[in-house]
């Protein structure tokens, strides 16, 4: 060990003993690394040919490979029956300021947080991880600005609001937390919403044998990961949403009046849903009326409604029938559900002679809605309307496409 520790220089010595001084905050953020590398060690598994990074052959020694300025990055993974997930460690990551939702970096200025922890399912590459929104991010800095031994301890609001400056301007960041050499015994955690992240907080980490605060820093971490566990977890969702929503680029506009809500349920254009129905005659649709119910024909007969998610999700229903070029008839779907129907019930409710042995049935209500009021559509010149005898399949269109088609009686 002493050989060995003859041949080691630190280049990141100089910024802390350079001149003959002793820079103590650049020393407190060299300990912190190992202190945060122990940490993630405690929970995940960083595997041990990683740390061949940390020094590296120099001529005839041996250099460590922590400096202000220069990046590290140690890799790993933890595999559990739950899930299996990457991890990277990360000290001097630098997110540059770019403008490309689907990479890694900063929407707004360069951002170089001391440490961040990165992790991603295993099955992806990190690349791909930051293109669909599967990674998170979460940065640690270390603040150590002391001017007597009572600011020691307690966090800055100025370090508070560079956390937010990491969180908001750092794409998919799903944290950021001051690391201070503090004597509050319980670290400060801000829960963006109902779980451990989105967050920021703050550490204190004392250079002490016996209580320096690290087990505080282990059982965050722990946290973490348990919520990466949570293959439910809100965080998770709202990530596969914003995905979802901004893959492919910017969204058509829809400048024109709808309804706010439905249900009490806010309406999202594109993931409202109406379905475009047939009805074969005045008495069908004097039965519709007086019933409020809407028959589809099912099974493998033609004209057979097919049971996708935008059917089954539906809120609306339009209906025309033969010879026109525009409807309308437009209702309200109570509930989004298709019960299976007889030919003898639809007889005994007065259906008009139905031919088919079952139906699928759904409830309606009138639509009252005020952005509705003496409008009509051009069905036909919607994407999946078919001409000729195909016109009487039942197809769907999205609230969005509807209002592009709509005409004023």
């Amino acid at each position: 060990m002493f050989d060995l520790s003859a041949k080691l220089i630190w280049e990141g010595g100089e910024d802390v003993y350079a001149a003959g001084s002793k820079n103590i905050a650049k020393l407190y953020e060299y300990w912190l690394f190992f202190k945060l590398l122990e940490a993630v060690k405690e929970t995940f598994n960083i595997n041990s040919e990683e740390y061949k990074k940390l020094i590296k052959p120099t001529n005839d020694t041996l250099g460590l490979q922590l400096k202000e300025g220069k990046q590290v990055a140690l890799n790993g993974t933890y595999l559990s029956k739950e899930r299996e997930l990457s991890i990277q460690f990360s000290y001097n990551k630098t997110f540059g300021s770019n403008k490309e939702l689907s990479t890694e970096g900063s929407w707004t200025l360069q951002m170089d947080p001391d440490y961040t922890i990165s992790i991603w399912p295993k099955e992806v590459g990190i690349i791909e991880a930051e293109k669909t929104e599967q990674i998170v991010h979460i940065h640690f800095d270390a603040k150590y600005k002391v001017k007597n031994k009572k600011d020691n301890s307690k966090f800055k609001p100025e370090d508070v609001f560079k956390m937010h400056a990491y969180k908001d301007a750092i794409r998919r960041t799903g944290g950021a937390y001051i690391l201070y050499p503090g004597t509050d015994d319980k670290p400060t955690k801000f829960k963006g919403f109902h779980e451990i992240l989105p967050g920021l907080g703050a550490f204190a980490i004392r250079p002490s044998e016996e209580n320096s605060g690290v087990q505080n820093l282990i059982d965050f971490i722990t946290e973490v990961k348990n919520h990466f566990l949570n293959r439910a977890s809100q965080r998770e969702n709202i990530s596969t949403k914003t995905y979802q929503i901004t893959k492919d680029g910017l969204s058509k506009e829809l400048n024109k009046s709808i309804p706010e809500y439905f249900n009490g349920e806010k309406l999202i254009p594109n993931e409202t849903f109406v379905l475009i129905g047939y009805c074969k005659s005045s008495d069908h649709l004097n039965w519709i009326n007086d019933k409020l119910l809407y028959n589809f024909r099912m099974n493998n007969n033609r004209g057979a409604l097919k049971l996708t998610q935008e059917t089954l999700n539906a809120k609306y229903l339009l209906l025309h029938m033969n010879g026109d070029s525009s409807s309308s008839s437009i209702y309200k779907i109570q509930k989004p559900e298709y019960r299976v129907t007889s030919k003898g019930t639809l007889t005994r409710l007065g259906y008009p002679k139905p031919r088919q042995e079952s139906y699928l049935v759904v409830k309606l209500e009138p639509c009252l809605d005020k952005e509705f009021e003496n409008l009509s559509w051009n069905f036909k010149e919607l994407n999946n309307y078919k001409p000729g005898r195909a016109s009487a399949i039942p197809f769907t269109a999205s609230l969005s496409e509807l209002m592009e088609v709509k005409l004023n009686t």
